[in-house]
């Protein structure tokens, strides 16, 4: 029998705490773990007490497999391998050490059909003494085979971080600018639909949230309560959503009462051509029948370059900045 994600940890940390964690280190034997194990050792409360986390994001590269683990940020694009994404995560994860990452609802894991994945949603928190900013709200979507996390993809408006912060905060403006929205090249997912945004029926989309205790965030509205308000953003929504399309990255993962889908927004121009838009994750979580939560997570960076807002309007999306105002006020 192998051991328990608690004797893993405890195992691991008396390997290697004392050491500052190296970027050279390649782990080429996978931990014994299975994916709830992994996450259990992530989750791990030795590694919440201060200084510890740099131990914890390198076990997390220790579980990545070696050569073909993709791990997408929003901010910096997509690394692929272990030794791409140990030097990355570890030094950028050092910078921002400023930033929490606190948890908005239980994690989940779902069977893929081919091993696992699992969901996570997080809000992040920039701590400047005793003072806690909100920034943006994430989600992370994680896939497991064989032993190893082979995905790994972090998903969150970077608006928050592209714009400088109050001047009488105790933080270091002078840092460097976080780089232009990162253009990935995803491959679609060819073993499930796409979704065409103008064959939703909204109306009966809207019916199925709970009269009252729903939710629904969007970084471009904020949050959204109740299926009237929900309905109206929705109603108000329909003639403007366009000739556009959401294109798979993955297959739908659901447990009954979460489900969560990985996507790209592409529009479709008038010679048919697809331009991508944003990329973004959705999840959804049911109760007798009703969504109870819905969240949207993308980054709206994307969506103000010049040539794919020209894109856009070319596929007959016009949601303005105003429409938007509107509905988050």
């Amino acid at each position: 029998m192998g051991k328990s994600a608690d004797e893993f940890v405890d195992a691991y940390v008396a390997e290697v705490a004392g050491s500052d964690p190296a970027l050279d280190r390649l782990v080429t034997e996978a931990s014994g773990l299975d994916a709830a194990g992994m996450l259990q050792a992530i989750g791990n409360p030795w590694f919440a007490a201060p200084g510890r986390q740099p131990l914890a994001l390198q076990m997390m590269c220790d579980f990545m497999e070696p050569e073909a683990a993709i791990y997408y940020d929003a901010i910096y694009g997509a690394f692929v391998g272990q030794t791409a994404i140990r030097n990355w995560l570890l030094p950028t994860m050092a910078t921002i050490d400023f930033i929490e990452f606190v948890p908005t609802a239980p994690h989940a894991l779902f069977d893929d059909g081919v091993g696992q994945s699992s969901l996570d949603e997080w809000q992040m928190f920039a701590v400047f003494g005793d003072d806690r900013m909100p920034l943006s709200r994430g989600v992370s979507v994680r896939r497991y085979r064989n032993g190893w996390i082979t995905w790994a993809c972090d998903v969150y408006d970077t608006g928050p971080f592209r714009v400088p912060p109050p001047p009488e905060t105790d933080v270091d403006v002078d840092a460097e600018p976080i780089p232009d929205w990162p253009r990935t090249s995803w491959q679609r997912d060819t073993e499930h639909p796409d979704t065409h945004a103008q064959d939703v029926d909204l109306d009966a989309l809207a019916a199925t949230f709970h009269p009252t205790d729903s939710v629904y965030h969007d970084p471009s509205v904020g949050e959204l309560r109740g299926r009237d308000a929900i309905g109206a953003w929705l109603a108000d929504l329909g003639p403007k959503r366009g000739n556009v399309v959401f294109e798979p990255l993955g297959p739908r993962l659901g447990d009954g009462t979460t489900s969560v889908q990985e996507w790209q927004q592409m529009a479709v121009q008038p010679d048919q051509r697809r331009v991508f838009m944003t990329r973004g994750t959705s999840v959804r979580r049911r109760q007798d029948g009703h969504i109870v939560y819905a969240a949207d997570y993308y980054d709206t960076a994307p969506l103000s370059d010049p040539d794919i807002a020209a894109a856009a309007h070319a596929a007959g999306f016009n949601v303005t900045a105003n429409d938007i105002a509107r509905h988050a006020s």
